[in-house]
């Protein structure tokens, strides 16, 4: 293949999926075809990482060593070099891979299977094998899987061999597949061709991130294998594909915009629910009735509003992921539904107010509750006494997990007050939880952020009301501002990557030193106005 050609095919992947940033692509391109020229070999990744971090026309990467080897082994390694492997006939104990189909987490079951694949001469035998010992194993192993899979990938995998790697991400567990997770689009007919492989005859969950058409669901329902029990739906919008409905999921898990469903076109064998999506509907009359034993929720208002009275007679576990707009409506929340089996609640992605808890406390459910989950929520050693002046409410509970708070071993101590057992799998310093909220919303910024978040980086900084603002000298001045809740972000610089890079830095900087207040006049005295103008006079600039 033209290494120009190869190498321009590998930055083109890095800028879609935004871990590169250049200003000519094809000067980039021909001068890393250049440099694999000049080594006589293809690039380690931590080769390539800095071969392009000193280039003039790479403004800034995101991608890091490990993702590099991928693409250069992709697209500048050539593949060894091998004699094709002899044909073996396929081997088949129909006895074997009913008890898989039956038990398919079982591992000592793969290697008895393994072993007998072994005997007919079945390189999949060897795949299960290597795929066993990988489970926990040394890298060694797992690079010995990995090469045989390659080396028999044509037998595995088919005419997809080659489409897959940028279309569906395969999960192998004990040499087999054991879920799928779509990353471009792929027509129906080539995921019925996926779904029929022998090595995903045990596929048990389904990820698609892609609209899911009438086409492609039914594709999906009639070829996945029976082993199939959970379902992810990312950026869902719209009805529930009811062919997949059909299917005897446990778990159900569902993101986007809005949801159109009746309790009805659930799977009347689903046990677990998560909904991630802003609002929802039903064409079903009020109340909405699901039959599921464990519901998570990440709340917004529009859903918050949905659910209320919902009946749920055999939940028996609730997880309600909180921000600041709705961590206050949980009580009325929980009062407002028909939970009479619950015992299991947990609360978590605060901020959550202590005088919520104590209208918690204030509800009927507290009494049957046997765990309470009050993680990431940013409580701290002075907000646990309003906790513990509730334990009378919960008179049955036994485990109390506080975990990713920011407690003492003091602020621990004292909430065994509440329940006999208190978990706490970590805790951060104070203040550390609102920076964890920063890191999450920049995303595959916050690395190329960190590098600039000091304050001494920092020309001009501070604070008005709600509002962060700074001036920062990079290639050019810029100005910028960033509000607390992180709803409303602007930056003069020319990035089309949203949020960039300052902004991230300065909501770093604002968490972990503090800024110094504006004076009186505030932001306008301090940036210049054609830049405060922009800014300002666009609300939700970032979204």
């Amino acid at each position: 293949m033209d290494q120009v050609v190869a190498a321009r095919k590998l930055l083109a992947e890095l800028v879609k999926s935004e871990q590169l940033e250049v200003r000519r692509l094809e000067i980039v391109g021909r001068d890393l075809a250049r440099f694999v020229e000049e080594l006589g070999r293809a690039p380690s990744g931590y080769e390539l990482e800095g071969w392009l971090g000193d280039h003039a026309q790479v403004t800034e990467l995101y991608a890091g060593p490990s993702l590099l080897d991928e693409l250069v082994d992709r697209h500048l390694r050539p593949p060894p070099a091998a004699s094709p492997p002899a044909p073996a006939a396929e081997a088949r104990h129909p006895e074997l891979e009913r008890q898989l189909l039956e038990t398919p987490d079982s591992r000592e079951l793969h290697l008895v299977y393994a072993d007998w694949l072994q005997e007919h001469a079945d390189p999949l035998g060897e795949l299960i094998a290597l795929g066993v010992a990988a489970t926990g194993g040394t890298d060694d192993v797992t690079a010995r899987f990995e090469r045989h899979l390659k080396l028999h990938e044509g037998r595995f995998l088919g005419e997809l061999a080659k489409q897959l790697p940028s279309h569906v991400a395969l999960r192998w567990r004990y040499g087999l597949v054991h879920a799928l997770e779509e990353l471009g689009e792929l027509s129906p007919a080539r995921w019925a061709e996926l779904l029929q492989l022998r090595v995903c005859e045990l596929v048990q969950a389904i990820t698609l991130r892609h609209t899911c058409t009438a086409e492609l669901a039914s594709a999906i329902a009639e070829h996945a294998p029976a082993p199939l029990r959970a379902l992810t739906l990312d950026g869902h919008t719209g009805q529930l594909p009811a062919p997949l409905m059909q299917r005897d999921l446990r778990s159900l898990t569902i993101s986007g915009l809005r949801l159109a469903f009746g309790g009805s076109s659930l799977p009347t064998s689903l046990e677990r629910l998560e909904l991630r999506v802003h609002d929802a509907s039903t064409e079903d009359r009020p109340p909405l009735r699901l039959a599921v034993r464990e519901l998570v929720v990440g709340l917004t208002p529009p859903l918050a509003a949905f659910l209320a009275g919902a009946q749920l007679p055999q939940l028996e576990r609730l997880t309600l992921a909180v921000d600041a707009a709705t961590a206050a409506r949980v009580p009325a929340l929980l009062e407002s539904l028909s939970i009479p089996a619950l015992t299991h609640l947990t609360i978590t992605d605060g901020p959550f107010d202590p005088t919520a808890f104590e209208e918690l406390a204030r509800l009927p459910l507290a009494a049957r509750l046997a765990s309470l989950g009050l993680t990431n929520l940013e409580l701290s050693d002075d907000t646990i006494p309003t906790l513990v002046r509730a334990r009378a409410s919960f008179a049955a509970l036994a485990e109390l997990d506080l975990s990713y708070n920011e407690l003492s071993r003091d602020g621990l101590a004292t909430a065994r007050q509440l329940a006999p057992s208190v978990i706490s799998r970590r805790q951060q310093r104070r203040g550390n939880a609102r920076e964890q909220r920063v890191r999450r919303w920049a995303g595959s910024r916050l690395q190329v952020a960190e590098s600039i978040a000091k304050p001494e980086a920092w020309r001009d900084a501070g604070v008005d009301g709600e509002v962060r603002w700074a001036r920062y000298s990079g290639e050019s001045d810029y100005e910028l501002f960033v509000t607390a809740d992180l709803q409303r972000y602007g930056c003069s610089c020319p990035s089309s990557i949203q949020p960039c890079k300052h902004v991230v830095a300065l909501a770093l900087v604002a968490e972990r030193t503090g800024l110094r207040p504006a004076p009186s006049g505030g932001i306008e005295q301090r940036l210049s106005r054609p830049t405060a103008a922009f800014l300002f006079n666009l609300p939700n600039l970032g979204e």
